[in-house]
């Protein structure tokens, strides 16, 4: 029976030793009657001590930081003393290494052992353990750093943060939700009241937006929506979310911000309307100028073909204009300017044109002297060069080279072409007045077909 309780015991205290050792555990041992302090190998080496240097109170108190030694003093105490007899189940501080001088966060926890001595009950014996938890602490103060960047960028930003559970259709939302959506600030809103906010048809494309997510393989939701608040105000609100799906594939939890965007909307609107009013106020001073040119050109010096082309380069801006309205006067897309221009001369019995290059944006600045461009080149083209044959068309490609577009227009089919004794007007104003706007312009006559090439910046 005594060889069980032997065996027993070697194995309990076996079983301790590995679990210390794989948790990187020290263990510290005061014997307050002789005041022998015992630290196990783990324990040194978290200190910084020498494997036989001698350990004393105060040199462990001397490691201990000085904004912590007064609470580990007072905690010492109660745990000693025989009255209170406090268990500290663990307790943090930080030590300066004693032979590195670093900074190191510990986790210790203690326990005393007490007797009667003369008469009296005393601490005879403090046992614990500590651990080193620097790198727990440096990422718990990492998380709470970011999360305090996170929880400011969004009290800044003036979102609300929610979270929906689709099985207990239960959501919760961040006191932001409320002013969102117009409702008291000490009021507790349930899912069925939010959704009795949508406005006419918002509820579904939101939802819409959410399938869509998910049928793609995509989790982020980004929508905007129209809330009807209690008041009656209706607000436009975006949504961005991200929806997990439960093991069966049904929807689990979406969590997200809202913000208000009411006040952008309507600016937008506004600027979209101004836009649309500038364009009505553009077209029709274009037609003035047309107007003032047909009448100016009257007369028997007056050449029909001169006023044709004087309106069609009028036509050609109006054109150009309204690709930039599409693009709210922030930038133009490139294919769409070239559509706009070619669209004159396009046969739907045959390929005139050959298109090719990426969809790009370039800035307005630029939008009219690419215009003029093509336009005096499709001009030329259809009198003179491959648009002026059964069997020819023009080949237009571009491409980005680092900061800059290069564009080719190119010719086949047409006629032999040579190389002008005079410049015309379509020819000067490429490359001279065109090419000072656009940047490079390179216009040459091989005797296969014109061929100019542009390259300007990209933005």
């Amino acid at each position: 029976m005594t060889r069980t309780r032997d065996r027993q015991r070697r194995e309990s205290e076996v079983r301790l030793r590995l679990a210390v050792r794989a948790a990187h555990i020290g263990i510290w041992d005061w014997d307050l009657e002789t005041g022998e302090i015992t630290y196990s190998p783990r324990a040194r080496e978290i200190y910084g001590l020498a494997p036989d240097q001698a350990i004393t109170h105060e040199l462990v108190a001397s490691a201990t930081h000085p904004r912590d030694l007064e609470r580990n003093a007072e905690l010492t105490r109660r745990a000693l003393d025989p009255a209170i007899r406090e268990k500290t189940a663990s307790y943090e501080y930080r030590i300066r290494r004693l032979d590195t001088g670093e900074i190191r966060w510990i986790e210790a926890s203690g326990e005393a052992m007490f007797a009667e001595v003369e008469g009296k009950p005393m601490a005879v014996r403090y046992l614990g353990t500590i651990q080193d938890i620097t790198d727990r602490k440096r990422s718990e103060a990492a998380l709470a750093k970011s999360e305090t960047r996170q929880r400011l960028a969004i009290d800044a930003a003036r979102m609300a943060v929610w979270d929906y559970d689709f099985a207990t259709d239960t959501f919760r939302g961040s006191p932001e939700l409320n002013r969102i959506y117009g409702f008291e600030p000490t009021a507790n809103p349930t899912a069925e009241q939010l959704r009795a906010c949508y406005g006419p048809g918002e509820q579904e494309r939101v939802r819409e937006a959410a399938e869509k997510a998910i049928r793609d393989g995509e989790r982020q939701i980004e929508v905007e929506f129209q809330c009807r608040q209690p008041g009656g105000d209706t607000r436009w609100i975006l949504l961005r979310a991200e929806v997990t799906l439960a093991e069966d594939g049904s929807y689990d939890r979406a969590i997200g911000v809202l913000m208000d965007i009411d006040a952008k909307k309507r600016s937008d609107e506004r600027q979209a309307l101004l836009l649309r009013e500038l364009n009505h106020r553009v077209k029709n001073s274009l037609s003035v100028v047309q107007s003032l040119a047909a009448q100016s050109f009257r007369g028997d010096n007056a050449k029909p073909e001169a006023v044709r082309e004087f309106r069609d380069r009028i036509q050609a801006l109006a054109k150009a204009n309204d690709v930039l309205l599409q693009q709210d006067w922030v930038a133009f897309s490139l294919p769409a300017l070239i559509g706009q221009i070619i669209e004159p001369y396009l046969d739907h019995h045959r390929q005139r044109f050959i298109i090719e290059g990426d969809n790009l944006d370039l800035p307005p600045p630029l939008n009219v002297p690419i215009a003029l461009a093509l336009h005096e080149l499709c001009t030329n083209a259809a009198k003179f060069g491959a648009l002026s044959a059964d069997d020819g068309h023009v080949e237009i490609r571009w491409r980005q080279v680092g900061g800059h577009i290069e564009l080719d227009w190119s010719e086949h089919g047409g006629p032999t072409v040579a190389t002008p004794q005079d410049d015309g007007f379509g020819t000067r104003l490429i490359s001279k007045v065109l090419a000072s706007q656009i940047g490079e312009v390179d216009l040459s006559f091989p005797e296969s077909g014109v061929r100019c090439r542009m390259r300007f910046r990209a933005g």
